[in-house]
C-alpha cells in the first residue's frame, strides 16, 4: 500500500537477504516476482550485494513472464505444446490474427486486427480461455465474431507450437488448475513467495500467485 519511492523493493531485497541468510530457505526454494526485466537485473545486484554468490542460485527470482515460460517448457506436454515451442511477439500476433480475419471475410478497416488482439489480451489478463468468456461479451467483434476468432486463433497458436504473451500466464494457471500434482509440486518447492510491486497484479497474474 505505500506509495512511489518509499522503499517497497528494498523492504523485499533484505527480506529475500535475510531469509538466505540465516537459513530459513535456499535460494532455489524462494519464488521472486516482478514486472519488468529492468526490475528483475536490480533485485539480483541488490540482494548480490547483500549475500554474494548465493544470488546465482535463485532460478526463480524474475518477471511473471520468464517465470512462465520456464514452468511451461518444464511441463509442455500438459499444455498441449512441445517445450521447443516458439514466443510470438504482438507483431506476429497480429500477423496472425489478420489472417484469421481476412480467412472469415471480416472486413479489416471496419473491424481491425489490432482492436481483437485488444480484446484478446484483455480476455487473457483476466484468465478467460475462450470457453470462460462471459455471454455478454462473446459478440463484441465483427457482429458476434469475437469469441470465434479468439478460439480460432488458439488452435492455430497450438498448431504452430506458438505461444503469445498472454498465454505465459493463462496456459500457466490452466496446467496447475488441470494438473493438481504438478500443482503441489511447486507448493512443496516454494518456502517463501515474494512479489515486487504486488498490488499492479492483474487478475491473471493474481489467480496465478493465488
Amino acid at each position: 500500500l505505500a506509495g512511489a519511492g518509499t522503499g517497497k523493493t528494498r523492504v523485499l531485497t533484505t527480506r529475500i537477504g535475510h531469509i538466505l541468510a540465516t537459513g530459513k530457505a535456499r535460494p532455489n526454494e524462494i519464488l521472486a516476482v516482478t514486472f519488468t526485466n529492468k526490475a528483475t537485473r536490480e533485485m539480483k545486484n541488490r540482494i548480490g550485494a547483500m549475500i554474494g554468490g548465493m544470488v546465482e542460485g535463485m532460478p526463480w527470482l524474475g518477471t511473471f513472464h520468464s517465470i512462465g515460460v520456464k514452468i511451461l517448457r518444464r511441463h509442455a506436454e500438459m499444455a498441449d505444446l512441445k517445450s521447443n515451442f516458439t514466443i510470438l511477439d504482438s507483431d506476429d500476433s497480429l500477423r496472425l490474427m489478420k489472417q484469421l480475419i481476412k480467412a472469415e471475410n471480416i472486413d479489416e478497416k471496419r473491424w481491425p486486427p489490432r482492436r481483437l488482439a485488444t480484446i484478446i489480451d484483455g480476455w487473457k489478463n483476466r484468465g478467460l480461455t475462450p470457453e470462460k468468456v462471459p455471454s455478454n461479451e462473446r459478440g463484441i467483434f465483427a457482429d458476434g465474431r469475437g469469441l470465434s476468432l479468439y478460439t480460432a486463433y488458439q488452435k492455430r497458436l497450438k498448431e504452430l507450437n506458438a505461444v503469445d504473451f498472454g498465454d505465459l500466464l493463462l496456459e500457466m494457471n490452466k496446467l496447475l488448475t488441470d494438473n493438481p500434482d504438478i500443482l503441489k509440486e511447486y507448493h512443496r518447492r516454494f518456502k517463501y513467495i515474494l512479489v515486487d510491486e504486488y498490488q499492479d497484479t492483474n487478475v491473471a497474474q493474481y489467480m496465478w500467485l493465488r
